[in-house]
């Protein structure tokens, strides 16, 4: 695995790419950097078109949540845009990268960020919505797959409740 430093406060152009596990071939570490950097800067920024493009025609955007699957480029830059339409980032607010790895073949991305913001009243949700205006702190996984230096597939884990139960505590064993 190679694994992207990150810092408490980090931002794209604070980051480097460590090399761990099997060694590649010098300029298959600089594709799978520079896709890496790529990545987190588009979505650090908001950039859907620049997601977009990183996909494959036929990639997969799967929300392990609640099951949905946004297949090709059209579908998943409506699920870009509406995400970015749900919220708002304050000061201090917005994806903050915690933990990066990519396999040493440049074929897996694994990006752990936590996403701070306001719900706005464009929330996309058909049922359960939180409340505009609610602050939300939610931890997010994205394992992704890359196929040709390009996204095939990206898995988004995240606790459902955190967003649409804000504030109540949820318990598994107390």
């Amino acid at each position: 695995m190679s694994m992207m430093k990150t810092n408490s406060n980090p931002t794209p152009e604070s980051t480097n790419v460590v090399n761990v596990g099997e060694p590649q071939e010098e300029n298959s570490k600089q594709v799978t950097t520079d896709f890496t950097e790529a990545f987190t800067l588009c979505m650090t920024h908001e950039d859907v078109e620049g997601v977009v493009q990183l996909f494959v025609p036929d990639g997969e955007w799967m929300i392990m949540a609640t099951g949905e699957i946004f297949r090709g480029t059209d579908q998943i830059r409506q699920l870009a845009t509406r995400s970015v339409a749900a919220r708002d980032h304050g000061a201090g607010m917005g994806l903050q990268p915690t933990n990066v790895f990519t396999d040493a073949n440049g074929t897996r991305l694994c990006w752990e960020y936590i996403h701070t913001g306001v719900v706005t009243d464009h929330w996309p949700a058909s049922s359960r919505k939180p409340v505009p205006g609610t602050k939300f702190e939610l931890p997010i996984v994205l394992i992704c797959d890359i196929r040709q230096g390009k996204l095939a597939k990206i898995r988004e884990y995240f606790d459902l409740l955190t967003l649409t139960e804000a504030g109540i505590p949820h318990r598994l064993y107390s």
